[in-house]
């Protein structure tokens, strides 16, 4: 009787270890078509942004783009003298 335990308890014991090894492998390969598919899917959605904003400039007139062009620059120029946030400060990691 102990003896026949003794077997299951062996075989259920290999069985166990060798189930995960395979579905792990079976995952990882799945990870790496999910991760394929998701790039793909970021550069075609890049790529339709980009071609929006393409056409969005395409239909302006001369003098729309000349504006838009100059409230960029103004925007650009604002924004990179910008004070940081108080928050930003209270909550910065200290370097040791």
């Amino acid at each position: 009787m102990t003896n026949l335990l003794l077997r299951l308890a062996f075989l259920f014991l290999v069985i166990s270890l060798a189930f995960p090894l395979t579905t792990e492998a079976q995952s990882r390969k799945r990870l790496k078509e999910l991760e394929k598919t998701e790039e793909r899917q970021q550069s075609e959605q890049m790529a339709a942004e980009e071609e929006a904003r393409q056409r969005h400039m395409d239909i302006q007139s001369k003098q729309t783009k000349k504006e838009m062009k100059r409230y960029k620059k103004m925007s650009k120029r604002h924004n990179n003298n910008r004070k940081e946030p108080f928050y930003k400060k209270w909550f910065r990691r200290e370097k040791h």
